[in-house]
This record gives structure tokens, C-alpha cells and sequence, in this order.
């Protein structure tokens, strides 16, 4: 009989309430590789990687390595994450006995109206033991959920890291790019006030009109009116660089300027076809993704809680140490005293709150898989739209260049022609104007290029960052 009772009890030990979890059949890797429009799932190479490190910018790789060190936003996640870590210790520890020191005096007075008068008073000291016996699982489900949830901090540090390189990245090209519109508006203005000079010169002597002088200021003019422009996105754009590495603006002024690179006066050589050589698995293993799936899972768990709050709780408590009136008798072998209290609990009427809350958290689990299959199909569309903007700036940026080209090569015609009386400064003026905005276009074009690039390296999920999660959260 004792021999049954012990295989009873370990059978039920075993058993789990509620649903154990697997990963939702939302879409197959083929369906997820055609919308997407990457290669044949296995021609491709998983180890093909993409980061901004590939621009071989020095500065750059620097505040990229520095936002994964320094910034608050890092900081904030590694904090989530060592909350998680210390929440899931907790619960792990929450199916064993407790034990406890205590030291306690009762007095007791009771009414007359209690028929017996009890009067008494005595001090007791010793260890007191509880434990709560995790028949149903209810234990066991929530430490499955502080996992996920651990799990998911680990992945949302992978986020932050990703994002944050990203958002690193965008500026700094953000900033190189108003820095070479800059420069490029200086040394036209060197060129335009040179020119301004010529038909200055032409018109004292009578071989212009006043009008190609008025159109010639009007150049200088409107050149030298974007420069303080410039030169103030600059500044908004250095501040929110040092801000994002943790820093007050100004503070990284000294390494951003004196790095005489820039990497957006050309194009970056990025072979396309990198961009179809990953494997699908990437949706999958983003880590936004990885962090919903793992809500997905706490919360699947959070169900097996709720129902373990409806089966009987048995639990066993105990006391071993010493009792006695006389305290100077407390410490004696006539003192020793035990207990041992074996009790179940079982919930009868609460009004109906545990199986509304059972339905709560099965409502919650429907919520977290659409939020998991919303976070998949907003990567799947993140990664499309990145390989496509990718693709067309490509073309775009070809046309731009070739068309800077052409329009200075009009410019520098129109202007033979000016000196030598063959046509009016009109005709110079809109050259010189469409050679300037070919050329703003272009490099507007080559900054986009590194940006787009940028964007795809976040919708792949940043797959060339390597996080050491447990270096980060040691302390």
C-alpha cells in the first residue's frame, strides 16, 4: 500500500497543468522565402553577413563600438536583463522547502466566557519548515514563463544593440552628408563670387547688362544663404550623435572633425547579390521576433498557472526546537519540542475569479500570437522593402552621378561661350543652377545608398553583431 501511495505521488509530481508550447504554424520557410524574394533555401549561405562596419569607416566603427558600451539604452536593457536573471533564480528556488530561524514569546489571556480559563505564556525558539509540494505543475509553469521572459530580455538586449548601431550609423552618414554639402557649398560660392567678379568687371566696361550682374549676385546670394543652414544641421546632427553615446553635445566635436574622410562623397561598392544569399531563417531569428515568440511562451505558460490555482495545494509544515515557560529553562533537553502539520487546501468558492482569470490568460496567449505573427509579418515586409529600396537608389544613384556629370560639363561649356560674347549670363545662371542641384542630388544619393544599406542590415536583424550576453550582464 505505502509502495502505491509513493508511485501515486510521484505520477502526480510529474503531472503539468495546462498547455505545453509549440512554436506556431503561422508560415513555412517556402512561403516566407518567396514573399521575401530571397535565393533557394538551400543554395544559400548562412554564414553571409552585412553590418556598417563594412564601410570601412575607422570614426564610425568607434561610436558603434562605443554605443554598445556606454549608451543608457544599453545600460537600461542589461538592467532588464539582470532583473529577469534574478526574478527566474527566485522562482526556480520556489518548489523547495523553506527553513527558518525563529524566536518567539506568547502570552495568551482568554475570555471567562471561554468556559476554561487558559492563561499562559512560554517562549519558544528553534527552526520552523515549509513546503509546498508542487503536485499539479502550477510551480513548474511558472518557472517555464520567467525563463521565457528571461530569455526575451536577452533578445531585447540583442534589439537595443542592433537599433542602436543602426540609429549610431544613420546619423553619423546623416552628418558626413550635411559636412559634404557643406563643403560643396563653400567652394561653389568661391566659384560663383570668381564669376560675380567676370560680369562685374564685364558690365563697368560695357559688355554686359545689369541684368546678368543682378542674376550673378543672385547665385552668390543664394549659395551663401545655405551655408548657415548646413552648418546648423550639422550641429543638430553631432549633438544627437554624442547624446545617443551617452555623452553631452560637443564633447565628441574633436574626434568628428578631425576625421578628414567623408564617406558619402562616393558610393559605397556593395555587391547586391549579398542580398539574396540569406537564409530565411533570418525572419525568424530577428530579434524583435525571438523576443515575441519568447512573450509568446511566458504567457502560454501563464495558462498552466492559472490552472494549477484550481487543484488542491498540499503543503507541509514543521517545527523542531525548544519550549518553555521559564525562559532560563528554554535551552534544555525537557524543552525540545516538534511538529509536523501535513495540510491540503482546496478551493471550493471564490466566485468564479480563478477560472476567469484561466480564460484571461488564455486570452492573453491569443493576443501575444497575434502580436508574434504581426512582429513576423512586419519583418518579412521590413526586409523586402530594405532589399528593394536597396536595389532602385542603386539605379537612381547611377543617374544622379551621370547626370552631375553631364550638367557640369554644360556648365563649363556655357561658360566658354559667355566669355568669348557667344550667349548671355541667362543661360550660364541655369547651367550653373542645374549643375548645382545635380550635384546636392548626388550626394543626397550616395548618403541614401548608406542609409538603405543600414536599413537592411537592421531588417535582417543585424546578424553580424555578436552579443556576449552573459559578459554584459556579470555583476
Amino acid at each position: 500500500m505505502k509502495k502505491q501511495l509513493l508511485i501515486t505521488f510521484i505520477l502526480l509530481s510529474a503531472c503539468t497543468v495546462g498547455p505545453d508550447y509549440s512554436t506556431p504554424k503561422l508560415f513555412n520557410d517556402e512561403e516566407l522565402q518567396k514573399s521575401v524574394g530571397l535565393d533557394d533555401i538551400e543554395k544559400v549561405n548562412a554564414e553571409n553577413t552585412f553590418s556598417p562596419y563594412d564601410f570601412g569607416d575607422a570614426t564610425l566603427n568607434n561610436f558603434m563600438d562605443e554605443v554598445q558600451e556606454d549608451s543608457p539604452s544599453i545600460k537600461i536593457a542589461i538592467l532588464k536583463l539582470k532583473q529577469a536573471r534574478e526574478n527566474l533564480n527566485i522562482t526556480l528556488k520556489n518548489g523547495f522547502p523553506t527553513l527558518d530561524f525563529i524566536g518567539k514569546y506568547t502570552k495568551v489571556n482568554n475570555s471567562k466566557n471561554m468556559g476554561t480559563l487558559l492563561n499562559s505564556n512560554f517562549y519558544e525558539v528553534g527552526l520552523d519548515m515549509n513546503w509546498e509540494i508542487d503536485i499539479f505543475g502550477g510551480t513548474r509553469r511558472k518557472t517555464e514563463a520567467s525563463k521565457a521572459q528571461f530569455m526575451a530580455e536577452i533578445y531585447n538586449l540583442k534589439n537595443v544593440n542592433v537599433s542602436l548601431v543602426s540609429e549610431v550609423a544613420t546619423i553619423y552618414v546623416n552628418l558626413r552628408n550635411t559636412e559634404q554639402q557643406l563643403k560643396n557649398a563653400i567652394e561653389n560660392l568661391a566659384i560663383q563670387e570668381e564669376a560675380y567678379d567676370i560680369v562685374l568687371e564685364k558690365y563697368n566696361v560695357a559688355l554686359t547688362d545689369e541684368i546678368s550682374v543682378s542674376q550673378a549676385k543672385y547665385l552668390v546670394e543664394t549659395i551663401k544663404m545655405q551655408i548657415p543652414e548646413y552648418e546648423y544641421q550639422r550641429e543638430i546632427y553631432a549633438n544627437s550623435l554624442a547624446v545617443i553615446l551617452g555623452k553631452l553635445p560637443g564633447e565628441i566635436d574633436d574626434v568628428l572633425y578631425e576625421n578628414k574622410k567623408n564617406i558619402v562623397s562616393d558610393v559605397f561598392a556593395f555587391d547586391l547579390e549579398k542580398l539574396y544569399k540569406l537564409p530565411i531563417s533570418v525572419i525568424r531569428n530577428r530579434p524583435d521576433v525571438k523576443v515575441a515568440e519568447e512573450n509568446l511562451i511566458a504567457q502560454n505558460a501563464e495558462i498552466g498557472v492559472a490552472l494549477g490555482e484550481l487543484y488542491p495545494t498540499f503543503s507541509l509544515s514543521g517545527f523542531l526546537g525548544f519550549e518553555s515557560k521559564p525562559w532560563r529553562k528554554l535551552i534544555n533537553s525537557d524543552s525540545s519540542a516538534s511538529s509536523i502539520i501535513p495540510s491540503i487546501t482546496f478551493p471550493i468558492f471564490h466566485w468564479g475569479q480563478l477560472r476567469r482569470n484561466v480564460r484571461i490568460q488564455k486570452l492573453l496567449t491569443e493576443e501575444s500570437l497575434e502580436n508574434y505573427k504581426n512582429t513576423v509579418l512586419t519583418a518579412v515586409s521590413e526586409v523586402r522593402n530594405a532589399i528593394v529600396a536597396v536595389e532602385k537608389e542603386y539605379q537612381i544613384n547611377k543617374s544622379a552621378r551621370e547626370a552631375y556629370e553631364s550638367m557640369s560639363l554644360v556648365s563649363e561649356l556655357n561658360w566658354k561661350k559667355y566669355e568669348l560674347g557667344l550667349i548671355d549670363y541667362s543661360q550660364v545662371l541655369e547651367s550653373e543652377q542645374n549643375r548645382l542641384s545635380a550635384q546636392t542630388n548626388w550626394v543626397n544619393s550616395n548618403a541614401n545608398l548608406y542609409k538603405y544599406l543600414i536599413t537592411f542590415y537592421k531588417a535582417i536583424g543585424g546578424r553580424a553583431v555578436n552579443i556576449n550576453s552573459d559578459e554584459k550582464i556579470k555583476g
